[in-house]
Formats: C-alpha cells, sequence, structure tokens
C-alpha cells in the first residue's frame, strides 16, 4: 500500500485529488492539508510514503516545505504539483529536489503514473520536463565542462546513464553482470560526488552536462 499525503490550498481541487487516488489500486492519502506548516505537523504523527506539494500555498510554499522534507524525512518521494508549466520553473523545482511534477491539467492517468514511476525508480520525469532541463543548456558552448566529471569512473558513468534509462537496480545488476548492493554502493557514490539530493538529481546532472542526451 502506498501512503501519499496530499498538500494543497484548494478545497474543491485537494478534495477531488484525494478521490482520484483512494481510487487508485493498493493507494491511499493518509495525510489532507492546506500547506507546508500543517503538513509538517501531519508527518510527526503519521508516516507516508509519498508527498504531492502544491508549489504555491499561504503559510508555507511548496519551495519552503521541500527544503525540511529532504532534511527531515528523506525516504520521503515529493511530486509537485503546478499551475505553471514553464521550462524554467520545471528545472526550478527539480533542482530544489524534486521526484517529479505533475501540471494542474495533467490527465488523470498521468497521476496514476508519475506516482508509481516515481515509487519504483525515485524519479519520473516526461518529456517536458527533459526539455525543460535542456533549455538551461541553450546557451552553453561546451558541455562537458563541469569539473565534478572527472570524478566519475567509467563503471559510474554507465550506472548514471542506465539509472537515467529509467533501469532499476536489479535490472542494472543483471545488465553488468554485478551484484544488486555494488550497483546500491555506486549510486551512493555518484550522489556524493555530484552532490545530487536523490536519484532525480542524478538525472538533472546528466541531463546538463551531456551524459543524458
Amino acid at each position: 500500500m502506498i501512503k501519499v499525503a496530499i498538500t494543497e490550498d484548494q478545497l474543491l481541487f485537494r478534495k477531488g485529488f484525494v478521490q482520484l487516488i483512494d481510487s487508485f489500486k493498493n493507494m491511499r492519502v493518509a495525510i489532507e492539508v492546506s500547506n507546508g506548516r500543517e503538513l509538517l505537523e501531519a508527518l510527526r504523527k503519521d508516516s507516508v510514503d509519498l508527498v504531492i506539494l502544491d508549489v504555491n500555498m499561504p503559510v508555507m510554499g511548496g519551495l519552503d516545505s521541500i527544503k525540511i522534507l529532504k532534511k527531515e524525512y528523506p525516504s520521503v518521494k515529493v511530486i509537485f504539483l503546478t499551475v505553471f508549466e514553464d521550462e524554467a520553473i520545471i528545472a526550478k523545482l527539480i533542482e530544489a529536489g524534486a521526484n517529479a511534477y505533475l501540471g494542474k491539467n495533467s490527465e488523470l492517468n498521468e497521476v496514476e503514473i508519475t506516482i508509481r514511476k516515481v515509487m519504483e525508480n525515485d524519479y519520473y520525469f516526461g518529456e517536458k520536463a527533459i526539455k525543460a532541463m535542456h533549455g538551461k543548456l541553450q546557451n552553453k558552448k561546451k558541455i562537458e565542462s563541469n569539473p565534478l566529471l572527472a570524478s566519475i569512473t567509467k563503471r559510474e558513468r554507465e550506472i548514471l546513464q542506465l539509472i537515467c534509462k529509467e533501469y532499476t537496480s536489479e535490472e542494472i545488476s543483471r545488465k553488468l553482470f554485478i551484484t544488486e548492493s555494488t550497483v546500491n554502493g555506486h549510486r551512493n557514490n555518484l550522489l556524493l560526488k555530484l552532490n545530487c539530493k536523490n536519484t532525480a538529481g542524478l538525472v538533472m546532472f546528466s541531463v546538463k552536462n551531456g551524459i543524458l542526451d
């Protein structure tokens, strides 16, 4: 069972979202609140696997909330919910540590797909998100100029490319003929070396630096 928290200040939209998620198999909304401060208070009493977090809310918005969430609840996945789908804003949300984002005009089936992909692979970026990250490169003459690239070994680069293609740790271990614990060790090394918060951050780094086309 995937336990979800919904953080959205628009009451009618929130209630509809709760009903939608509760209709999905093996999912239920455990927390329903109207801002980030209420979310943090609720998480002290109940745990969840994933938070759907509106970007713009009174009292405490999404970007302020995610800073605390990633520090105090690092295992909780975060999907940003936003009415804005400008490429610069999408890239900013991903850089803040989001595992995925959903536009408020998304198709209903996209909500379920995004949640399940995030729970399976730690991130989910559709075509628009990848395009947004690529957009940040438009004015760069040379992509591979980040000094952190020199710290990545050949094996780590292989694993990073497979992570970006949505391979799970188990699938990577079978493909490269190494143990799953070795894959996870390389993943953790990459997070440390590249100063990334999560797998979504690794994908962001890969797109920005030409590792993922």
